[in-house]
């Protein structure tokens, strides 16, 4: 048994009537009639009641013909499926990002993915550099934002956008983008900062904000979420420094943004060797959202 005898099984069942079936699969009526014989032969029964006049199925027959139609439609549905899986349509692909990615670039790409690629599943987790780092490598996560600039030849990126670090204060600051100038003016101020390692470039940014300016901040708390840091600003606990996309999302809060001239980058990461199909497509809306964003004039 084979898929064409199927298929010449179902053709038959379908016309109940060899000649039409013959033309319609395009097959002589004595060879569709041996192939439907052998079938029968095969089975053990007989599928079709016929004489010179007529042809019906029998109560086998009809049995057969509702089975093997439904698994045609499985068969169509699964083939269907294996082509959408191979082109990326269909999967799973988990991302690592940090918090700022939260309000800027990350809801974007999350619709438009959905949007597109409603069948792909998207594991979101909220994670520090170096430990995005080391859940690449680890295969824990596929892909990642992020802030590092990387040349191991094990990972590939593309750059996504360049924003400016902002001051954030509380809006009811005397700091205002009127007189604000740099950020000495905040020598003696206490700040809420990520507790990150100099040893990352994210970190040598960060902290070269303040030695550009000859001086150290008094840390008085440290977090390395960004939604906890602007809540604590909110309620007058301290100064922050963040990426200025941040902004995108504390419209509800009582800080204000002040721009510095520092800038950092974002950049998609991902394992060079990865053959995950959903992966080129998430680049590629990665970069239409930075477009539709307009991310590269923060």
């Amino acid at each position: 048994m084979d898929i064409r005898q199927l298929t010449y099984f179902l053709g038959v069942a379908e016309e109940l009537h060899f000649s039409r079936a013959a033309e319609k699969l395009f097959i002589v009526q004595p060879a569709l009639s041996r192939q439907i014989q052998q079938l029968e032969e095969e089975l053990g029964v007989l599928l079709f009641e016929r004489d010179k006049r007529n042809v019906k199925l029998t109560a086998a027959g009809s049995y057969f013909r509702d089975e093997i139609n439904r698994l045609q439609h499985q068969l169509t549905y699964i083939t269907e499926q294996t082509r959408r899986i191979h082109s990326g349509a269909v999967g799973k692909i988990r991302m690592g990002h940090p918090g700022s990615a939260l309000y800027s670039i990350l809801p974007e790409v999350l619709a438009m993915m959905h949007e597109r690629f409603p069948d792909v599943n998207v594991q979101l987790t909220e994670i520090a550099e170096l430990e995005l780092m080391e859940a690449l490598r680890n295969y824990d996560i596929d892909v990642g934002f992020t802030r590092e600039i990387t040349v191991d030849p094990r990972f590939s990126t593309d750059l996504l956008f360049e924003e400016h670090f902002a001051l954030v204060v509380p809006s009811d600051s005397p700091l205002n983008d009127s007189n604000f100038e740099d950020i000495s003016q905040c020598r003696t101020a206490e700040f809420i900062l990520p507790k990150i390692d100099v040893d990352i470039n994210y970190g040598k940014i960060l902290h070269g904000i303040f030695e550009e300016k000859g001086f150290r901040p008094k840390v008085v708390y440290h977090s390395n979420y960004g939604a906890t840091i602007l809540r604590l600003v909110e309620k007058k606990l301290g100064l922050s420094v963040l990426p200025i996309s941040y902004r995108e999302g504390a419209s509800s809060l009582g800080v204000r943004f002040l721009k510095l001239p520092t800038v950092t980058q974002l950049y998609l990461i991902w394992r060079a060797d990865d053959i995950n199909a959903v992966l080129p497509h998430l680049r590629e809306i990665a970069q239409a959202a930075v477009k539709r964003l307009c991310l590269d004039e923060l």
